[in-house]
């Protein structure tokens, strides 16, 4: 099936794919391990000790940037499982370790014994009811108790700008028979299994950040659109980074704000720089800001995400985008996400 009918079945229907190289996974285990995460992390997640919740939250360095942006899933009183970036496993399990000194608090990855799918689309929840006898209200902290049969399964809302979507974990050994299952009743429903390639193009029309691309030590939470609201709360107190978060927000100082791009028919890279011509020859120069990621949008054609200069944020600007190799793409901003 070619990229273009999957993405239609997709919009239209309903889609399965497994994004388990797309995220990484750890367990929190010990007695503390709960509390030093609330007290590390930019959210309050008191809300998750009854268990059976999730909430977005950030982990940050002294200067209020990203060491990565994670879902924390309280499946129970005594299981917390951390949702990360790509890659970021070690990076988060040793900056916890940093902070761990008296505490009973352990992180092991568990990326190798939890597989993650991604279930999105309008007929996406009838999918998923049919594998739960309670009923699934949508709610963007709940997580709910699939069954597949003797294969147990974790449904999550996904945190984050915008996506419209469920994760939905289980361990390793009970995949094969989650994965039929969903791919079945997919098929029943008239939907399609989908790949890597259209996730991405899902996820940039959704404006959702990644690491290394958009989640990375240059920015922080509040340069994101709904994620600086989401990921951080301004009342729970200290965690680290949090003088500066709570300067940039009080002062209006965020200096980037994550935008779309929209081109008519070149696709930039990331990496190229966003330039806009009504600064040349200002103190400023023409540039302000940065490509991050890119895709061709069956629907929508040649879009990016790009971190720009706050006050130059605006929807419908018109701005041109340098490649390293000097070529000009003109393209218009727009807010995210693309589909709104």
């Amino acid at each position: 099936m070619e990229l273009e009918e999957r993405y239609r079945i997709v919009k239209s229907n309903v889609g399965v794919t497994d994004v388990s190289q797309q995220y990484g996974r750890l367990f929190a285990k010990g007695k503390d391990a709960f509390d030093l995460l609330h007290r590390m992390s930019t959210n309050d997640i008191t809300p998750l000790e009854s268990g059976n919740r999730a909430v977005l939250t950030a982990l940050l360095n002294e200067k209020g940037r990203f060491v990565d942006l994670v879902i924390v899933i309280k499946h129970s009183k005594d299981e917390t499982l951390l949702v990360t970036s790509a890659g970021k496993e070690e990076a988060v399990i040793q900056w916890l370790d940093k902070f761990t000194i008296m505490e009973d608090a352990r992180f092991e990855r568990a990326s190798e014994k939890i597989v993650q799918f991604f279930v999105c689309g309008p007929n996406a929840l009838e999918l998923l009811q049919k594998f739960t006898t309670g009923k699934i209200d949508g709610s963007r902290s709940e997580v709910c108790d699939l069954s597949f049969g003797t294969a147990p399964a974790s449904l999550v809302k996904v945190l984050g700008l915008a996506m419209k979507g469920w994760f939905l974990l289980t361990s390793t050994d009970h995949a094969p028979k989650v994965r039929e299952a969903l791919l079945s009743e997919a098929e029943r429903l008239g939907g399609a299994a989908f790949e890597r390639d259209l996730f991405e193009i899902l996820r940039i029309e959704n404006g959702m950040p990644i690491a290394p691309n958009e989640i990375n030590e240059k920015h922080n939470p509040l340069e994101i659109p709904g994620i600086g609201r989401e990921a951080v709360s301004f009342t729970k107190g200290c965690y680290i980074g949090q003088e500066v978060i709570a300067r940039l927000d009080a002062q209006d100082k965020v200096q980037r704000q994550l935008v779309g791009l929209c081109f008519a028919d070149e696709l930039p890279s990331p990496g190229d720089r966003i330039s806009d011509e009504s600064l040349v020859g200002t103190a400023l120069g023409d540039e302000i800001g940065e490509v991050t990621s890119t895709v061709n949008s069956p629907q929508k054609g040649p879009i990016a995400l790009g971190y720009v200069r706050g006050k130059y944020a605006n929807p419908g600007r018109k701005i041109s985008v340098k490649s390293a190799n000097g070529n000009i793409m003109p393209a218009t901003l727009v807010s995210l996400p693309f589909d709104d």
